[in-house]
C-alpha cells in the first residue's frame, strides 16, 4: 500500500486525512506529520506520513475486535490493503478479479464503478453528461444509440478518447465522495486537489451532481465504510491519473 502512496501529491494527502478525520478521530497525527512534509519536503517526513497514513486506512478496514485480536497474538493488525479493495468492489457491487497489482485493481475498480453509472442514467442524462465532457451534441447521440445501454471503458476510449473517459472517472467519483463527505468538504478538496494537472480540475461540473443523484439511497452499512469506500474509489482515481 505504501508504493500506492507514495506518488502522491500534497493535496491528496490532505484530502485523505480530511476523509480520516472525525469527531473520533480528529487525526492529529496524520496533520501535524502533513505539516512537517509541507514545511522540510524530507523523504524520511513523507515516510512518516505514509506510515500513519496506511495503519489508519488498513484500521478502517477492519472491525475492532479482528484488530485488537490480530495484535494481541503479534500478527500485523488491520484489514490488508488487498481485501478492502475487494469488500469495496463487493460492496459497489462491481465484479473485480483478483489479479494484478493493488494499484491495478484500484484503477479498473474506478474505471468500471464510473462505466457501471454512467450505464444507469437515463438516456437524456448520459446524453448531457457527455456533452458536459465535450462531445459533440450528434456524435454523442449517435454513440448512444449505436451502444444501446451497452457500456464499457474500452469502447467508450475507442469512441471519445482516454481524455474522456478520464473526465466520467472523475465526474462519478467526484459526485459519489460528496454524497459521503459532504459538499462544503468535497468542494474545497476538489477545487485545488488536481492542481498539478490543471486539466483535472476544470470539470467539476453540474454533471457531477447529476451522478450522484443515485447515491443518497444508497446504503453504506456502518460508519467505516463511509470512509473506506472515498478512500479507495479516490486512490483509484489517483492511479488513473498517474497512469
Amino acid at each position: 500500500m505504501q508504493e500506492i502512496l507514495r506518488p502522491l501529491t500534497l493535496q491528496d494527502y490532505r484530502f485523505l486525512i480530511g476523509v480520516i478525520r472525525g469527531p473520533l478521530n480528529p487525526a492529529r497525527s496524520l496533520r501535524e506529520r502533513l505539516e512537517e512534509l509541507e514545511q522540510e519536503g524530507a523523504a524520511e517526513r513523507r515516510d512518516l506520513l505514509i506510515q500513519e497514513l496506511e495503519h489508519e486506512i488498513r484500521y478502517l478496514g477492519s472491525s475492532d475486535l479482528a484488530y485488537i485480536m490480530r495484535k494481541a497474538v503479534n500478527k500485523e493488525p488491520g484489514a490488508s490493503f488487498r481485501l478492502i479493495i475487494r469488500d469495496t468492489a463487493r460492496h459497489l457491487k462491481v465484479p473485480l478479479p483478483n489479479l494484478g497489482t493493488e494499484r491495478e485493481m484500484l484503477a479498473l475498480l474506478a474505471q468500471d464503478y464510473a462505466t457501471q453509472q454512467f450505464g444507469r442514467l437515463a438516456p437524456e442524462q448520459q446524453q448531457q453528461v457527455l456533452e458536459d465532457l465535450g462531445v459533440e451534441r450528434d456524435r454523442a447521440a449517435a454513440f448512444l444509440k449505436k451502444a444501446a445501454g451497452v457500456f464499457a471503458a474500452p469502447v467508450l476510449i475507442e469512441a471519445f478518447g482516454l481524455i474522456v473517459v478520464q473526465g466520467l472517472i472523475k465526474t462519478v467519483i467526484f459526485g459519489l465522495v460528496t454524497r459521503v463527505v459532504g459538499r462544503q468538504l468535497a468542494t474545497r478538496f476538489f477545487a485545488f486537489i488536481f492542481s498539478r494537472v490543471p486539466w483535472w480540475a476544470s470539470w467539476i461540473s453540474p454533471a457531477a451532481w447529476t451522478v450522484s443523484l443515485g447515491w443518497a439511497a444508497f446504503d453504506l452499512q456502518g460508519p467505516a465504510r463511509r470512509k473506506t469506500i472515498p478512500i479507495v474509489l479516490y486512490l483509484g482515481l489517483c492511479a488513473v491519473r498517474d497512469r
